[in-house]
């Protein structure tokens, strides 16, 4: 067989078969083109929880920016209800406006951190503070507040395309400011520092890691956490001599370090000492309740009067509950700690510590008996946003179920009504062009007698944004109802 005939030929198709064919090649290729526009739209479709909003993480968190159209959990349904509908009178009422964004945590996870109601209040206080600033004439009147909820997730883990998204609006929305923040982790310091670089500034709520004071056009209206420490130290110091600290030394988490530090160096002097070793623990690590278990011997082999808790309230009340383990349980302890925002009573664990000859004391955020007790030490149209003889639109007959002795929502207000106090006080700017660098240049003169009026008391910001000789509650846990307001406590340095 010759090699030109060695292989069998198919025989060459017919017309009708070549339309077949093309045919099939067309109806091909419009499934293809189908496929490569519908499943995007449906992939994009499963990811969008609402505009502005994504789900994200392996845990599908919706995370994102809105004006309150979406509503992150159901116990967040009337405060951002009330948001949007301030939103929309802002923005229907021909006045000039900026734009406020509160970068907070409102999607939370199981053994999350934060409480649902430590985010309510957040969002309630801020909102006070826009409504307030757009409906009286306590803080002047142009520009008015539009506020957006800036959601990065539990522990701000999302944070990335949430702060791209709102470097975006500062131009598109006139974004002059983000307030918020919450935490003192890792991620909150990244998400401020990308915040820095597009110069926008940061009012920070409820912060108090020293270390967010090196990031430029940074604020706070809390006290730092060596504030906190001082303060503790600053009243203990008459009545104990001895203290043992025990810190907290998750890698992930500033705010520890920086409660120990202050406290040390507040307390220790020639008739003050601190005794034993630090006994530390790593709250990113399972087992901390054995562990608290374990340090019990060394705690009562030190025989302090006082022991420090440099750690987070949440790893608190299960120390707390350690004690009642104890082997000394004849010698009175005093527990010290950070900032303090019980949520309600101790659950019974807790109780149980306090039962055994156990008294726990704290710098609080922010107290409404402080109002009452110093007066003068608080500006009368701030507290009116609170609570006020006749009012309808103050916190108690808005909110007339919440409570206000965590804090939360008097510094979110405050951190809002600083935002307000700065572009409301920008000498030769028409409140039509006000923008996120004025605030950056007005933060410079917020302190003296042009400090911040809050309802948390008088801010005056230093050079790095922290607030000066600012004035922090001393609470006591109780064991059957929310800590008790102690005194006003103006911490030296």
């Amino acid at each position: 067989m010759s090699a030109r005939t060695d292989r069998i030929r198919a025989p060459r198709p017919t017309w009708s078969k070549w339309l077949l064919v093309a045919g099939g090649v067309l109806v091909l290729a419009a499934v293809l083109v189908a496929v490569l526009v519908v499943v995007p739209a449906i992939s994009e479709a499963g990811r969008t929880c609402g505009a502005g909003v994504e789900k994200r993480g392996d845990t599908g968190e919706c995370t994102g920016v809105t004006d309150g159209a979406y509503v992150f959990s159901p116990g967040l349904a009337d405060v951002e209800q009330r948001i949007r509908r301030e939103n929309e009178s802002v923005t229907t009422s021909g006045d000039p406006y900026v734009t406020v964004a509160a970068f907070l945590p409102m999607t939370l996870e199981e053994h999350d951190i934060l409480s649902e109601e430590w985010v309510r209040h957040q969002l309630e206080g801020a909102y006070i503070a826009q409504h307030r600033a757009n409906t009286t004439r306590s803080w002047g009147s142009l520009p008015k507040i539009r506020l957006l909820l800036a959601n990065p997730g539990s522990r701000l883990t999302h944070w990335e395309p949430v702060v791209d998204d709102l470097v975006g609006r500062v131009t598109s929305e006139r974004l002059v400011a983000v307030t918020g923040i919450g935490l003192s982790l890792d991620t909150s310091r990244d998400a401020i520092r990308r915040l820095s670089e597009h110069r926008i500034p940061v009012v920070a709520s409820h912060l108090a890691a020293d270390e967010f004071s090196e990031i430029p056009g940074f604020m706070r209206v809390s006290p730092t956490s060596s504030t906190y420490g001082l303060a503790a130290a600053s009243y203990v110091r008459p009545t104990a001599h001895t203290a043992t600290v025990v810190q907290d030394v998750n890698p992930g988490d500033l705010y520890p370090k920086t409660l120990a530090t202050a406290f040390t160096r507040k307390f220790a002097d020639a008739e003050h000492r601190i005794v034993g070793r630090t006994e530390e623990y790593d709250s990113s690590l399972p087992g901390i309740e054995n562990t608290f278990l374990q340090m019990m011997p060394n705690i009562c082999g030190n025989q302090p009067e006082v022991v420090y808790f440099a750690g987070r309230e949440n790893d608190l009340t299960s120390f707390v509950a350690e004690l009642a383990q104890r082997p000394c349980l004849d010698r009175h302890i005093t527990v010290l700690t950070g900032d303090l925002a019980l949520v309600g009573p101790p659950e019974a664990e807790m109780r149980r510590g306090l039962q055994a000859n156990v008294t726990v004391l704290a710098p609080g955020l922010a107290h409404p008996q402080a109002w009452t007790s110093s007066p003068q030490a608080f500006n009368p149209a701030a507290v009116a946003s609170f609570q006020e003889p006749g009012c309808t639109d103050c916190f108690k007959a808005v909110f007339p179920k919440e409570r206000l002795d965590d804090g939360i929502a008097i510094l979110a207000h405050d951190a809002v009504l600083t935002v307000v106090w700065a572009i409301r006080g920008i000498p030769r700017v028409s409140p039509a062009q006000v923008t996120a660098q004025d605030v950056l240049q007005a933060k410079n003169r917020l302190h003296g007698t042009l400090a911040v009026p809050g309802a948390s008391g008088m801010i005056s910001f230093d050079d790095r944004g922290d607030p000066v000789n600012k004035a922090v509650p001393i609470l006591r846990v109780r064991q059957d109802d929310t800590p008790e307001f102690v005194q006003l406590s103006a911490p030296d340095s």
